[in-house]
């Protein structure tokens, strides 16, 4: 798994250095720090015991410091939703630092998630129901408060990506703990009825979904960004142009929400499906890792979180660029330009190396 993700990571600033040479720096520089917290995670930490003895704490502290940017938050390029926190305000190498909170959200609702499905008076309330048509309040409450709080990252901070990611992930892996398919159908129904809140009350999710639907042809100029990332991949044709020869430049956010289109248009199609191959293979490599260790353990509930998380994120940020999902601006994991993913992405492999450590040990 760790060579996957130095590829990974390493073909993202590849790509970044060459078509934003600005932002390629400090984009090492996280990945520097990223790569010492992941370390200091397996050589420091024994176990999470704290954390799963107390789920509510990673939850509640998740959502406190999302809700602070509803407050103090700022936007870096001072346009778009405001979702980052400053951090040092002042310039560090010509760069002021942010943090994204959702970004950490996402880790702590899968600590929480593997914490609270792990409990046994929790498996016997889910296991043992007479009435086969009756959702229990261990399953309604988590998924009340898991779809309230992504109904709020998307109405209320205009977070659709991490908003609708935290709610999938939670769904997949409550369906996969469970095997339940009412659990799965309630949760989709109530998915719908949220996408159709934050249609009527979000000016963004409605803009969003009508690019999806006609982006070629709406009068506004935002989806610019997907036709010409629909022109830079098609005139790469299978085997590309080459790197430094395709004109990947003419993408917008060409090092974040839309890489995966800057690298085919240079690497062409097989570049395409090499970077597919590759995230798919560490995913499941995690879940195997899931997989070796006791069945429904804190430990194996973790790893299959962190896979189902990289998972509908590599989902989402792919076909957001291929016309396939609405663009939610999720970024592609351990790809794309991003400090704050950069680092909970490296933090999330260092949970599974420990727990894989633990295991062989």
């Amino acid at each position: 798994m760790f060579p996957i993700t130095n590829l990974l990571t390493g073909w993202g600033l590849i790509t970044i250095w060459r078509l934003q040479g600005a932002y390629a720096f400090r984009h090492t520089l996280w990945y520097v720090i990223s790569i010492i917290c992941m370390l200091v995670i397996i050589r420091r930490s024994r176990r999470l015991i704290f954390l799963e003895k107390h789920p509510y704490l990673s939850l509640i502290t998740g959502i406190l410091i999302t809700g602070l940017t509803v407050l103090v938050g700022v936007s870096p390029s001072e346009i778009g939703p405001t979702l980052w926190l400053p951090i040092l305000p002042v310039n560090f190498i010509n760069h002021k630092i942010y943090f994204q909170p959702s970004e950490l959200l996402k880790v702590l609702i899968i600590l929480f998630l593997a914490a609270y499905l792990s409990r046994q008076r929790t498996t016997l309330i889910l296991e043992n129901i007479q009435n086969k048509y009756a959702l229990p309040a261990a399953f309604t409450i988590p998924l009340i408060t898991m779809w309230s709080v992504s109904t709020f990252m998307v109405i209320i901070q205009g977070d659709l990506g991490a908003g609708w990611l935290i709610y999938w992930c939670f769904l997949v892996v409550f369906y996969l703990r469970t095997r339940r398919k009412r659990y799965a159908l309630s949760g989709i129904l109530l998915f719908l009825v949220g996408v159709l809140l934050a249609y009527i009350y979000s000016d963004l999710v409605q803009f969003r979904l009508h690019g999806w639907i006609d982006p070629w042809f709406t009068n506004k100029p935002h989806f610019y960004q997907i036709d010409q990332a629909f022109i830079a991949m098609n005139k790469a044709g299978i085997f590309g142009t080459g790197l430094g020869y395709g004109i990947p430049h003419t993408i917008p956010l060409n090092h974040s929400d839309f890489i995966f289109a800057s690298i085919v248009s240079e690497w062409g199609h097989v570049g395409g499906v090499a970077i597919i191959i590759l995230i798919l293979t560490l995913i499941y490599r995690i879940f195997r890792s899931a997989h070796q260790l006791p069945r429904y353990s804190f430990s194996a509930l973790l790893n299959t979180g962190i896979g189902v998380l990289f998972l509908v994120q590599t989902i989402i940020n792919i076909g957001g660029v291929l016309s396939i999902l609405p663009l939610t601006g999720v970024p592609l994991v351990f790809i794309s330009y991003g400090g704050s993913a950069m680092l909970l992405a490296h933090i999330c492999m260092g949970c599974v190396y420990l727990t894989r450590n633990e295991h062989a040990g």
